[in-house]
């Protein structure tokens, strides 16, 4: 008895030395103890194995995600410059640099300060015309301003604070998301983006005295006597209309409308919209097949969108839209819905593929340590705009670490020569 009992406890020592030595060497390994305070907003069970793979690369992310890197500030510099727009702008100028812009690196002009030229011209430009968009989901308008030049007019539907809950794509789209993804977008070098900037118009002095006959048919007045507008499109329903506020303004999201041919793709990640699983969300090796079907350019292209689209949380991109072979970022308005929720499956190109373009990721190493959001914050401060309440920025900040641990995933399962592509 006493043998066994011998025995039996010299086997619990070398087991218990054992794991001395493993949790000892892995964290050598690391270098780093886990971050106690990371915790997945997700159920584990539920989830794909490569979920638990990233949060344990997320518990062990070097000091260097977590702090800002110095290089970028040069970089910060410059983008405030670009924004700086105190100067008179010549807005018939400023339209005719912007449609005759032709560029294989960008969709508009970035060099002297001309995005914040383009803001203060789509911000201040006198509206001529008002009319329904002619096509899309939910609501907006089409203006015609002096010079010529077209806006899509988004309408404020929530307020800055408020939740929206369910579905990663639930509830209307935010106008605040429409520009808060352009500022993301010139952080990050995208530069496919159309320019979008917060603006009011009155009621009354623009859209009563310019709306056309057709879009005066989707208004109606509201128990307060009010003029709301319920619009044209394939959502918009009689009850669920946008009213102006006390001093007669709707508050909405100014982009700039894009008078160009694009090619429309499905989106191999796109979602059901049901309860049905799509393939890609069932296997984790679906992009063995879209290597079948598309260039490694436009995987690439893909997974900066998805990385996009993950730091806003828009789940919803169901297609995709291409011009001179480069994906357009449009239609952006699903963002910033719940500041408490991360949708890691919106990185599914990304943790599937295990491939990023060199030159995003050396934008995304820049941008550490919340310059993400502090540079967006001062971009938008540049036009008197306040995009997202502090716990959306912060979200930002947040989903930028489960990229890094993405990455670093990706690394250690194929190696950086593997992971990182140029093109």
């Amino acid at each position: 008895m006493s043998l066994n009992y011998a025995f039996g406890f010299s086997l619990f020592l070398l087991l218990l030395v054992g794991l001395n030595i493993y949790f000892f060497y892995t964290l050598n390994a690391t270098g780093k103890k886990p971050s106690p305070h990371i915790l997945p907003n997700i159920k584990f069970d539920l989830a794909p194995s490569v979920f638990k793979d990233i949060y344990t690369y997320l518990n062990y992310l070097p000091d260097q995600y977590k702090t800002k890197n110095s290089k970028f500030i040069e970089n910060q510099r410059d983008l405030l410059n670009l924004f700086n727009s105190t100067s008179i702008v010549n807005i018939n100028d400023v339209w005719h640099e912007t449609r005759e812009w032709v560029s294989m690196e960008s969709l508009f002009p970035h060099k002297d300060g001309a995005p914040g030229k383009m803001l203060q011209a789509i911000q201040n430009s006198q509206i001529v015309l008002v009319d329904n968009a002619p096509k899309g989901t939910q609501l907006k308008l089409l203006l015609l301003l002096e010079g010529k030049q077209k806006l899509y007019f988004k309408p404020k539907r929530y307020n800055l604070n408020d939740v929206i809950n369910g579905d990663i794509y639930a509830g209307y789209d935010r106008h605040n998301s429409e520009v808060f993804a352009f500022y993301l977008a010139m952080v990050l070098n995208f530069k496919w983006i159309a320019p979008s900037v917060i603006r009011k118009i009155h009621i009354e002095k623009d859209i009563l005295v310019k709306g056309t006959l057709g879009l005066k048919k989707t208004m109606i007045k509201n128990d307060s006597g009010s003029v709301c507008i319920y619009g044209k499109c394939f959502y918009c329903k009689r009850n669920e209309t946008v009213c102006p506020d006390k001093n007669g303004e709707i508050e909405g999201a100014a982009i700039l409308y894009l008078d160009k041919q694009f090619q429309v793709h499905k989106s191999p990640w796109r979602r059901s919209y049901t309860n049905k699983k799509m393939e890609w969300e069932k296997d984790n090796n679906f992009c063995k097949k879209v290597h079948g079907t598309l260039s490694l350019k436009r995987i690439l292209n893909l997974v900066d969108v998805a990385v996009f689209d993950f730091l806003i949380q828009n789940g919803d991109r169901h297609r995709y839209e291409v011009y001179k072979d480069r994906i357009i970022l449009l239609d952006n308005g699903k963002g910033l819905g719940n500041p408490s929720v991360d949708e890691l499956d919106i990185l599914a190109p990304l943790y599937q593929c295990c491939i990023l373009s060199s030159k995003t990721w050396q934008h995304l190493e820049m941008v550490s340590g919340g310059s993400l959001s502090e540079t967006i914050k001062l971009l938008a401060g540049k036009q008197g705009n306040i995009l997202a309440t502090e716990e959306h920025f912060k979200a930002v900040d947040r989903r930028l670490m489960k990229i890094y641990a993405t990455v670093q995933y990706c690394i250690g399962k194929h190696g950086s020569a593997k992971v990182f592509k140029s093109f």
